[in-house]
This record gives structure tokens, sequence and C-alpha cells, in this order.
């Protein structure tokens, strides 16, 4: 009987996505550069800047995946306001 060896699939090695598409690593990306700006932002305007309607989520994946101290506030309008804080302590 003629074995053969089993051919690894082309897409075993590439990196779990869990099914995003590739915009959502670029924004997550562009998402991560605002905060180390070190500016202040609200959702809304990053989703302005970055051109998606997910801040939220990329706000919440570079927090808990990427292990970034986002802090945030909410405003009297009901917005919440993000940051980076600095290492050692809060920057408000």
């Amino acid at each position: 009987m003629d074995k053969r060896k089993k051919v690894a699939s082309s897409t075993t090695n590439l990196p779990n996505y869990e099914g995003k598409d590739t915009n959502s690593s670029r924004n997550i990306r562009a998402v991560r550069k605002l905060f180390l700006s070190g500016e202040k932002f609200t959702a809304r305007r990053i989703n302005e800047l970055v051109g998606f309607n997910d801040a939220r989520k990329a706000i919440s994946e570079l927090r808990h995946k990427e292990g970034m101290n986002i802090q945030d506030i909410r405003l009297s309008n009901g917005c919440k306001l993000y940051w980076l804080a600095e290492k050692g302590g809060c920057n408000e």
C-alpha cells in the first residue's frame, strides 16, 4: 500500500482573525496610533478619524487583548471620553 504524507492546508499558519476581515486589524492599528498620540477622543471622533463605525470594539480589544491602559470618563452629554493613561498613574 502506498502511503502518502498529508499536505498541510495553505491556511494552517495564518493568524486567527476569528472571521474578521483584514480591515479590522488595520482599524485597530489606526486606533492604537491615535491613542499613542496622547490626545483624548470620543468614540464618535475615533470613528470619524479612522473611517469605520466600531471604535468601542477596537478600544475593548486594545484594552483586553493588548493590555493598553485606556481610561474613560462619561461626559455630561452621555458620551465617553477615552485616553491612554500614562504608565504609573492616571492622566486626567
